[in-house]
């Protein structure tokens, strides 16, 4: 039993719930329906080869990112000794082959989504994840997909493209501010990332990001995409928010404290995506 939950532990099941989630919300948005109005096997599939996948990329990532993890996270399955590299990588191509034939099953356009995502994992492992800013900017681009993948396997994407913009940008700030905590254990492995570079530079971009999301947020409602509901929910539950953090980050970028932030910001992007279902749901 504690083998399987090291397992579980390894694929870090919330942040596949997540990619879940976003899913399913791409597919709702896609055709604007509520929860109750949309029951579509398509939809269920695509959702559960999303955390499939994601989860097996949590996996793999961690099979490459052994000796960094020994720093940062040796309570992890790999690092504290609960799961062998060889059996997460295992584990990880079992997940990957089952997520891509649920896209083949689903339709041609989403085996396609499922081959790129699955490429994009394993070169973001094994080289993008030690490229400066380029490994954050493939981490917001596979989550923007994620959502894209809903609308992909109903049959149009339209109506996912906000929500993936704003993923990509939410995602790319919470990324850097990541590997501002990590940045202890990336110096003494020689992994390059932003923040090892120039630790200041991070945090600027990082607050970068989050400004851009704030800048970004009014635009659906002034274009007459979604209504007042959205616009009063992303200003109270993100907005506010994002400055509220962005303030603690530009006093503070220690690793407790960048902890803190990006566990917030992981929470806080389901009111942006609520507060987007709200906008597109209630015309009122």
């Amino acid at each position: 039993m504690k083998h399987i939950l090291s397992y579980v532990e390894l694929a870090r099941p919330l942040n596949g719930v997540i990619a879940f989630i976003s899913a399913w919300l791409g597919g709702i948005f896609a055709v604007q329906a509520a929860f109750t109005n949309i029951i579509d096997i398509r939809l269920v599939l695509v959702s559960i080869a999303s955390l499939l996948l994601l989860s097996a990329g949590n996996a793999i990532n961690d099979y490459c990112d052994y000796s960094t993890d020994r720093i940062n996270k040796p309570n992890r399955p790999i690092p504290s000794g609960r799961i062998s590299r060889n059996q997460a990588l295992i584990f990880s191509m079992i997940l990957m082959s089952i997520g891509i034939l649920i896209g083949l099953y689903i339709n041609i356009y989403a085996f396609y989504i499922a081959i790129i995502v699955t490429l994009l994992l394993l070169l973001y492992a094994k080289w993008f994840k030690r490229t400066p800013f380029l490994g954050n900017i493939i981490v917001s681009c596979l989550t923007a997909i994620t959502f894209i993948s809903g609308g992909v396997a109903i049959g149009t994407i339209n109506g996912t493209i906000i929500p993936a913009i704003f993923a990509f940008l939410f995602t790319t700030a919470r990324e850097i501010v990541k590997d501002i905590e990590d940045i202890e254990g990336d110096h003494k492995t020689q992994v390059r990332t932003l923040a090892t570079i120039d630790t200041r530079l991070a945090v600027y971009t990082a607050l970068g990001f989050m400004g851009f999301v704030i800048i970004f947020s009014p635009i659906p409602y002034i274009l007459g995409y979604y209504s007042w509901h959205y616009l009063l929910l992303i200003i109270f539950s993100v907005d506010i928010i994002l400055l509220y953090l962005g303030l603690r980050l530009w006093k503070d970028s220690s690793k407790n404290n960048c902890a803190l932030i990006q566990r917030c910001m992981k929470w806080d992007i389901f009111f942006g995506l609520g507060a987007i279902y709200f906008g597109s749901i209630l015309k009122i």
